[in-house]
């Protein structure tokens, strides 16, 4: 399935991985086919530092199971032979499980939050990079909005595929006024923002409604994570946040919303959602492909923290996460190679969260060379490009 070799962690720390699921009894599910009836799900994967002593002699954990590998490759029309992939170590991931936390220390935390039909270890890469230098991830999925979903108990579920149907309503014209949108790229970041707002209330409710709905889901699942793992995280810095399109807007919402994040990334994702009267006062990063410039000039708006955006060129949306090791069309993924994609979207995370999570005051890294087409940075006021 791979067409790169996967990169291995750099951090000093090996990693410890494990499932993790909770009910939110006082909302309902919104999608598959027990919407509106029974209690929302949601889970996630905790990546975790252990020390490599602790991790000596355990076997790697799997990063797929049968059902995500199956429903991957089907999503995609590729082969899936998953017991000969398991044999050759195809999914053989740089984690552990069963493995006890380093003793007597806490970390910051991360949550990483996927996109719509993605899947929770979409950038398992990247936040298998993070843990090992020293942070707490947790990467978040909601109950059928992901290829396949697995669940501490054994579950799973897959994708509701009305969904995509139901993505922009109606239908035609709202896909057709957001292939429009994209394409134009021209006008001032107030222009941009201004066609965007008026998408988003003429067709896309629904995604408004799965915001809305993401961002709760991170608030529950926050009061889980200090529960069940409190004796390995350090939350007296407070949190970081990262994600992909859809999962890159609820970082950007609660960065704007919630004072426990102090930072955020948004991984090229549309910036849909309601902000009025809203000023942003947390540092944030925009990673974007050249497809979605006009989609996402909000992060440059409204702002007193410092901002950066990286506009990388030939690259896809799907490229920004593991998929671009292993879905061999440049039209889906990008031209750009794998192993520099992953390199430059782990120095940005681990250089940004490094100065605004861990206090570090190292440069934020800005890649600055053939692969950028653009990189703006504001300080609050001033653009610089």
């Amino acid at each position: 399935m791979n067409r790169v070799r996967d990169p291995h962690p750099t951090g000093s720390y090996k990693v410890g991985t494990l499932v993790f699921s909770a009910v939110d009894d006082s909302r309902k599910a919104m999608f598959g086919p027990s919407a509106g009836t029974e209690p929302r799900k949601i889970t996630g994967r905790l990546y975790y530092p252990v020390l490599a002593s602790d991790a000596e002699g355990h076997p790697h954990a799997q990063i797929m199971s049968r059902n995500k590998a199956e429903a991957l490759a089907k999503s995609f029309y590729m082969k899936c032979d998953y017991d000969n992939e398991v044999a050759a170590g195809t999914y053989d991931g740089d984690f552990y499980e069963d493995v006890s936390p380093v003793p007597g220390e806490e970390f910051p935390l991360i949550i990483f939050d996927h996109g719509l039909g993605s899947y929770v270890e979409s950038n398992n890469l990247m936040c298998t990079e993070l843990c090992s230098h020293g942070y707490v991830v947790a990467a978040l999925g909601h109950a059928y909005e992901a290829i396949e979903t697995d669940y501490e108990d054994q579950s799973y579920d897959l994708m509701d595929k009305t969904i995509a149907k139901r993505q922009y309503e109606p239908r035609i014209r709202g896909t057709i006024a957001a292939l429009k949108l994209m394409v134009n790229k021209k006008g001032t970041y107030e222009e941009q923002y201004e066609r965007l707002r008026m998408l988003q209330e003429k067709y896309a409710g629904l995604l408004l409604k799965i915001l809305e709905q993401r961002v709760l889901d991170v608030k529950f699942m926050m009061s889980e994570i200090e529960r069940r793992f409190s004796d390995r995280i350090d939350f007296s810095k407070g949190i970081g946040i990262t994600g992909h399109s859809m999962g890159g807007i609820v970082a950007y919402y609660l960065c704007q919303t919630d004072n426990r994040f102090v930072c955020g990334i948004n991984i090229d994702g549309m910036l849909i959602g309601d902000y009025s009267g809203m000023t942003m006062k947390k540092p944030f990063y925009q990673i974007s492909c050249e497809d979605n410039r006009g989609v996402v000039s909000k992060v440059m708006l409204d702002t007193e923290a410092p901002v950066y955006w990286s506009l990388f060129r030939n690259m896809k949306h799907l490229g920004f996460g593991d998929m671009i090791f292993k879905v061999p069309v440049k039209a889906l993924v990008g031209k750009m190679d794998p192993l520099k994609m992953h390199e430059y979207l782990c120095r940005i995370h681990l250089s940004f969260m490094g100065r605004y999570l861990k206090g570090t005051g190292e440069e934020v890294y800005n890649p600055d060379d053939e692969y950028v087409a653009d990189l703006i940075a504001r300080q609050g006021g001033a653009a610089n490009a």
